[in-house]
């Protein structure tokens, strides 16, 4: 039992040493083609235009702020770069992520790291996240958001790995661990749909530069103009 609860504790982000000679993208590449689990979630339908979604993934510590700021979820992540993020999930786990493909209407990003807990030794592990994405209109709405996931993740222990292939509850839980970082962008979507003069104020005191703040706050009203039967 102890070892199920420490398969389920699993969000791993921190690079392994000696995997840090390995581009992303390579890393990348081999989860796809051998992971422990792989399982596809959505489609997930956010009150979101296309521009505002994609302003919000490029700004992963802009949407960590906000979601922190309005109690969804104690996430801190800073950029180390334009396609790459620190991350902490407030809940043991840290690490970095990279955005490895960037396509109309598809991202990946590649993960790598470790799950600290106080009962078991480090949990060490590598995910992809195949992100599409795309416009889903409504009558009488501007565009919606359409997403769906496909996750897939190597564990680094054999025996892990073995029980995760055996056990679909763990599976599950721990694809519910891997997407809820993306998961949280949907919840953000529908806060800026119901108030969004609150995320007004959290764009304008989170520093962005003043033409990436201008474009925000361009989205977000283009946003709120719709009737209130739209932002649902």
């Amino acid at each position: 039992m102890r070892l199920a609860w420490a398969v389920l504790a699993l969000l791993p982000l921190v690079p392994a040493k000696a995997r840090a000679a390995q581009e992303p993208e390579t890393r990348a590449r081999q989860i796809l083609a051998g992971s422990s689990v792989h399982e596809r979630i959505g489609p997930i339908e956010t009150p979101l235009s296309t521009q505002l979604a994609d302003f919000l993934l490029d700004h992963p510590d802009l949407a960590a702020s906000i979601v922190r700021e309005h109690g969804i979820a104690p996430y801190v992540i800073s950029m180390r770069g334009p396609r790459q993020s620190w991350a902490d999930d407030g809940d043991g786990t840290v690490g970095l992520i990279t955005e490895t493909v960037r396509e109309d209407g598809r991202r990946v990003y590649y993960g790598d790291g470790t799950h600290h807990s106080r009962l078991f030794p480090d949990i060490r592990a590598e995910a992809v996240i195949v992100m599409e994405m795309g416009p889903q209109p409504r009558r009488g709405c501007s565009e919606h958001v359409r997403s769906t996931f496909e996750v897939y993740v190597r564990l680094r222990n054999p025996v892990l790995a073995r029980m995760v292939s055996v056990l679909p509850f763990v599976r599950k839980t721990i694809v519910r661990k891997f997407s809820k970082a993306f998961l949280v962008a949907d919840q953000v979507g529908r806060l800026i749909a119901k108030t969004p003069q609150a995320v007004v104020w959290d764009v304008r005191d989170f520093g962005l530069p003043e033409a990436e703040e201008a474009r925000a706050l361009g989205l977000i009203g283009a946003l709120t103009a719709q009737p209130l039967s739209c932002r649902d």
